[in-house]
């Protein structure tokens, strides 16, 4: 597939070749007469952040932070509240995306391991049939080049707050510049809250900044909740070298690490703004599949955490909006589907008309939105150090390997995860585990 790293201007303007067979349209998009035309296929644009805790918005009531262009999406978008990471982690959680199929099956289970090299991705599948595709910004998959996989590729800098605008600036070009003969399907991944890991390094005093006390953030409600923790987390998270600093830490160091965060979330931000700007502008906004999502969450001090990996829904949970005009309700939450990082590629099939690989293991999330009724009993997910997580529409049970203590919580009754009700109810915890195991017995592991 022709790559192009630099993205010049000549090749913005440089004719593409003519589009292949005509996509057909997705069942649930038709309805039109018989002899009506063909509806063009429509173009994807997917924008993602890095480790975005799923309730820093200011559309959402949040007084700590101020995000005018997440909340221009919000406005003409359906919420997926309950949307989750396929492993709270950026390789495992970016690679399936990009495969659909869960991290033991893509082999990447850590952010050091490798994809499977014949493991197609959306990319190359959507080349494939008939779409020009594009990938601007924070990648991650290890072990495959974005440029063998896209027409149009520009990488960045490990720093969102070195190179988000840049991104922003190089999709934009994009986007104002295409040749409109294929439909895209384009990716902008922009690296930020993600600098907030930098802060996260910091021992205790250094987090005093030139900012009046009186405007740092109060800590959440659950800062101090420690529910009946399995000790893997404990081991892997709690006392991980990375996080052991922060025990010396006092509450306006935590605070001050909660005000930073929300400063980078406002930066990207403005970067987002200008995409949207530029789908707008570009004339093709109303023919634009429009998704926004983060490959994780933030701890953000709930647990006494921060980063990510962990189960908890600060963690594990994320945004999730689609915007598509005639065809979703603007402006609207859905809290009845279940959605995995798994889900968007299948979706994206079915959208733009065009074959799913074989073997995906996720589902087609606006089939079901659209037909009113989820798919699944429970949504399944993964933690790379060998945890799981499943979801029904009340409960939640979290549970790692070869680990004695599971945790259960009643999100309806308990959404701070505050009290862990496995002993209580061991019929439940063995129902949810049971999904899970269904679940597994589809997957097809990574031969290693």
């Amino acid at each position: 597939m022709k790559t192009d790293a630099g993205l010049t201007r000549r090749h913005f303007l440089q004719t593409c070749a003519t589009t292949g067979a005509a996509a057909t349209v997705a069942p649930w998009l038709m309805g039109q007469a018989p002899a009506a035309p063909r509806r063009r296929p429509p173009n994807i644009l997917l924008i993602s952040t890095d480790q975005w805790h799923a309730g820093a918005f200011s559309h959402l009531g949040s007084i700590l932070v101020n995000t005018p262009h997440s909340d221009r999406i919000a406005q003409r978008s359906v919420h997926f509240q309950r949307a989750y990471a396929a492993d709270p982690v950026c390789a495992p959680a970016r690679t399936s995306w990009i495969t659909g199929r869960m991290p033991i099956e893509h082999g990447v289970i850590g952010n050091q391991n490798r994809v499977v090299p014949s493991m197609i991705d959306m990319g190359q599948w959507f080349g494939q049939h008939g779409y020009e595709t594009a990938y601007f910004g924070k990648w991650h998959t290890p072990g495959r080049d974005p440029a063998d996989s896209h027409d149009y590729n520009h990488g960045m800098h490990p720093a969102g707050q070195y190179d988000d605008t840049s991104v922003a600036q190089m999709a934009t070009s994009y986007l104002l510049n295409r040749n409109t003969r294929k439909p895209f399907m384009a990716h902008v991944a922009f690296m930020n809250p993600h600098d907030i890991c930098q802060v996260s390094c910091f021992h205790t005093g250094q987090g005093n900044l030139p900012v009046d006390p009186e405007q740092l953030p109060p800590l959440p409600d659950n800062f101090l909740a420690r529910p009946d923790e399995p000790q893997t987390l404990v081991r892997k998270v709690r006392n991980s070298p990375r996080r052991l600093q922060y025990k010396s830490w006092d509450d306006n160091d935590w605070r001050v690490y909660i005000w930073m965060y929300c400063r980078y979330c406002e930066m990207v931000d403005a970067a987002i703004g200008r995409v949207l700007d530029a789908l707008d502008a570009s004339g093709e906004a109303d023919n634009t599949l429009l998704v926004y999502t983060s490959d994780h969450g933030e701890g953000l001090g709930h647990h006494g955490l921060f980063t990510k990996a962990f189960m908890y829904e600060s963690s594990a949970s994320v945004p999730l909006y689609v915007s598509f005009p005639d065809r979703v309700q603007p402006g609207t939450n859905n809290e009845s589907i279940p959605v995995s990082g798994i889900d968007l590629f299948p979706t994206f099939c079915n959208v733009a008309g065009i074959p799913i690989p074989p073997n995906l293991c996720g589902e087609d999330f606006l089939t079901q939105y659209h037909q009113g009724t989820p798919s699944r009993e429970a949504l399944v997910t993964s933690a790379s150090f060998g945890g799981h997580m499943v979801r029904d529409d009340r409960y939640k049970l979290i549970r790692y390997n070869d680990d004695p203590t599971v945790q259960l919580f009643d999100l309806n009754t308990d959404p701070g995860e505050t009290r862990n009700l496995a002993h209580e109810q061991p019929g439940r915890v063995a129902t949810l585990w049971r999904h899970a195991e269904r679940f597994h017995a589809r997957l097809k592991p990574a031969q290693v």
